[in-house]
């Protein structure tokens, strides 16, 4: 069995903080009070999720996420009964596409990169990943997002895209990420799995009936615990006693 060299990233949530960035964008723009600032990114973050899925079944016609985050924009606004100039709505439109990333990623990636091929797998788009990393000056080893492969995680036919892109069998994969959702479809499509706590605990998981330790091959409190025992098993098997 060959050893894992790739590290498929889920990124919207595992390394970036969709919630800050659509609260920066909101009292940046005025349009929405400071008290409900938190519920609109979670209203937003939850039709955004629904809406993938719709498209991923069939329900809804193909859009990419750009299209869908914004049409999820517009609808939560209207549902508030607001308006504002476009300048102000485009912000907000916009805010996945710099978004901050949880503390320790950033080296933890660049740590990770020396022993493998790390590569975000996201249901965001190509502008909202390479925005997001170049706010916070993370480099990556390729980038695949659903808008570029054509279909939306968990949809198999993604994982068999990105594997052929990296001429790769699914045992040198590990998928990292803190949706259960992912990782479970990403065992059931033969990847490795790595868990990571999450920092925000996305709408529609159903993380009561996960159990990362026996569900998953690793469960990892946090980015320095990935770290030492991604890298660690990488040394172990460069050096064998």
């Amino acid at each position: 069995m060959n050893a894992p060299s790739i590290l498929f990233f889920d990124i919207g949530g595992t390394v970036f903080d969709w919630e800050t960035a659509i609260i920066e964008a909101l009292a940046d723009s005025g349009l929405v009070a400071a008290p409900d600032r938190r519920q609109f990114a979670w209203d937003c973050r939850a039709s955004f999720l629904a809406d993938s899925s719709a498209v991923r079944r069939g329900l809804l016609p193909w859009k990419e996420a750009d299209e869908l985050f914004s049409d999820v924009v517009d609808g939560q606004l209207q549902r508030r009964g607001m308006t504002g100039g476009s300048a102000a709505i485009d912000r907000v439109r916009r805010s996945w596409s710099s978004m901050p990333a949880w503390p320790e990623a950033v080296a933890a990636i660049a740590a990770l990169r020396e022993a493998y091929l790390v590569v975000p797998l996201s249901l965001l788009s190509w502008s909202m990943a390479i925005g997001s990393s170049r706010r916070n000056g993370i480099s990556w080893d390729g980038l695949l997002t659903c808008d570029v492969m054509g279909f939306y995680k968990p949809d198999p036919r993604c994982f068999e895209k990105a594997l052929g892109l990296f001429k790769a069998q699914p045992n040198e994969v590990i998928m990292v990420a803190s949706h259960p959702s992912d990782l479970h479809a990403a065992r059931d499509y033969g990847f490795r799995t790595a868990y990571v706590e999450p920092r925000l605990r996305d709408p529609g998981e159903d993380y009561a009936k996960c159990r990362p330790d026996e569900d998953f091959d690793h469960s990892f409190d946090g980015f320095p615990t990935l770290v030492s025992a991604l890298i660690g098993q990488v040394m172990t098997k460069s050096n064998p006693r």
